[in-house]
């Protein structure tokens, strides 16, 4: 019977050399073996013997160097093990972590991340590689908190039958991004990870689709699509369109959508804006008969009011005229014409039917329980009508108002986890595709943009408090706001080319993987760097394709463009824009 592999007992023939050097967690090896030192390959991974007979070092592969050297030329302790030889094979070695072997209460080997000792001058380096990496991998996804909570993407470059697990609970505790350049495979990898995620019994979790393109998923029977009301179900009622009323906006995001900066009169206009929504918040409350909520109420307050009363006083404010009780003639009031150019614009929002998600004729957005029914459709988990995952489309809103409407459902997501007891708060994370688009940098930032930067920010500094969890995903990652993506712990890197996205990766990884982000632009579609702490080996791995593919392939230009399909349909795509629907 053939013998099993074992960490603690690698065949001589897998050693590549004996370490010479060691500097803080690097390592330099000699290696004595032009056969082995061809076999190593940059971010590949080595075994080190350690004093201690029951401890293994395993360290990642930085640099490999094979270059004519004298031994004159070389410390003393260098040209001993060098023996005088004229080729320097110098392998440089991060130090990752240590594999420690059954015994003090453990039953079998285990490793951590953790390296209390470095090898010794002298100490042996073994390839870990085939059988030998397989077998360290599996004694990863053995760990009790592999086991307890396992997301898989694929499998690691170096062996395919190593699997690449991921703690979930790490993964989603403390913020996650993935990157990769346009075609790399990160709707794959979002697909990957949600399918997974929808089997799991009270999972939550809400995905923004900006594009439509994860409707496919939607067959899933765990779930759900939803997609933001477009112009036609204004005057149709459709089960999956969401309707996300005015009033849910906060005092500054209504003024971002309706409040032009740059007008001398703004600042009468703000101020005479937020008194109207004030005094129409007291009057809804009072009819509804809301004391508790009206004696302890805000701006911010999520309470119904009808829009046309706010309308109403602001324009009897620019048309206010008083009398001079001596004289009888007719003064103009204090912000008479203040509101010339606010009025047309509100008015110019509420009738473009693009803004329909927002300005709803329908009476039931206006009811008091309209936000009950909502909070339940987004974070509502375990039936057949509230499945735990959710997809937002996004697709028929328009890209001005894009970066508020995705905002104004991470606030209602967060705020309710905020406000909910401790006992019974429950985790909910939230994909965030094409992340750059609405967390950008505040240098270039537009005043909606800004109030969006300004949620993601805060759910990113504080959301782990509070059970909410951010995936952004990117194409820019140099372009996403710095204070978001300095919270990210979690990284999964797909190629990219650009000199500006892998400088931000780079700044996401640790010290010790400094260098891991020169392959991204040498990945190939599906693969990815993953690193973090929920990924205990982080490496270049190959992500399994998910069951249901989201429809985000690239087209095959040169072959559509020899084919014999049918012409486009133009006709319905002039009809389709004009009604700012593809129903």
């Amino acid at each position: 019977m053939r013998e099993q592999p074992s960490l603690f007992h690698i065949h001589d023939e897998w050693r590549i050399g004996s370490v010479y050097l060691v500097d803080s967690y690097r390592v330099n090896v000699s290696a004595v073996s032009n056969e082995l030192l061809g076999k190593a390959q940059v971010n590949g991974y080595v075994l080190l013997h350690t004093s201690d007979p029951n401890a293994r070092l395993i360290g990642r592969v930085d640099r490999i160097v094979k270059a004519p050297v004298h031994a004159d030329e070389l410390q003393d302790a260098a040209a001993a093990l060098y023996g005088g030889g004229l080729a320097h094979n110098d392998v440089t070695i991060s130090v990752i972590g240590t594999v420690r072997g059954a015994g003090g209460g453990r039953e079998r080997p285990v490793f951590t991340g953790g390296v209390d000792r470095l090898p010794e001058i002298g100490a042996a380096c073994y390839l870990l590689q085939g059988e030998h990496f397989a077998l360290f991998v599996n004694l990863l996804a053995d760990g009790a908190a592999m086991q307890a909570a396992p997301l898989t993407l694929g499998s690691y470059a170096q062996a395919a039958g190593a699997p690449a697990i991921l703690d979930g609970n790490a993964f989603f505790h403390r913020h996650a991004a993935i990157v990769g350049s346009t075609g790399s495979g990160k709707s794959w990898t979002v697909a990957r990870i949600v399918e997974q995620a929808a089997e799991l019994r009270q999972a939550s979790l809400i995905l923004f689709d900006l594009h439509g393109e994860y409707g496919p998923l939607a067959a899933h029977p765990n779930i759900g699509r939803y997609r933001i009301a477009g112009p036609s179900d204004l005057t149709r009622k459709s089960p999956d369109a969401l309707f996300l009323p005015y009033w849910l906006l906060g005092y500054e995001d209504m003024l971002a959508l309706i409040l032009d900066r740059s007008d001398e009169n703004a600042p009468n206009q703000a101020m005479a804006f937020s008194r109207a929504v004030i005094a129409a918040k007291q009057a809804a409350l009072r009819e509804a008969d809301m004391q508790e909520e009206l004696a302890s109420f805000t701006i911010d307050s999520p309470v119904p009011y009808p829009l046309d009363d706010v309308v109403k006083e602001l324009t009897a404010r620019n048309e206010e005229r008083n009398v001079n009780p001596r004289t009888g003639n007719e003064t103009n009031g204090p912000l008479h014409g203040r509101f010339n150019r606010f009025l047309p614009r509100l008015s110019a929002k509420r009738s473009d039917r693009r803004y329909g998600f927002l300005f709803p004729p329908q009476k039931q957005q206006l009811e008091p329980d309209y936000l009950d029914l909502l909070a339940e459709t987004l974070m509502g988990r375990g039936g057949e009508h509230s499945p735990g995952v959710k997809i937002i489309d996004f697709s028929e809103v328009p890209s001005d108002i894009l970066p508020l409407a995705v905002s104004l459902i991470a606030r209602l997501v967060f705020q309710i986890q905020q406000w909910s007891g401790r006992q019974s708060r429950h985790p909910v994370a939230l994909v965030c595709e094409e992340a750059h688009l609405y967390m950008p940098q505040r240098s270039s930032a537009d005043a909606a943009e800004a109030r969006a930067v300004h949620v993601f920010e805060r759910i990113a500094k504080e959301g782990r408090k509070y059970g909410v969890s951010l995936l952004p995903v990117s194409q820019r990652p140099s372009e996403i706001n710095t204070t978001i993506m300095s919270q990210m712990h979690h990284i999964v890197a797909m190629r990219l080319i650009h000199h500006a996205d892998k400088s931000a990766v780079s700044l996401l990884l640790p010290e010790h993987l400094g260098g891991i982000d020169q392959v991204l632009p040498a990945l190939g579609v599906g693969e990815a760097v993953v690193a973090g702490a929920s990924c205990l080996l982080p490496g270049r791995i190959k992500v399994r394709e998910p069951e249901c593919k989201p429809a985000s392939n690239s087209m095959k230009v040169w072959e559509e463009w020899q084919g014999n399909r049918n012409p486009q349909q133009l006709r319905d795509a002039v009809r389709h824009w004009r009604r700012q629907s593809r129903g």
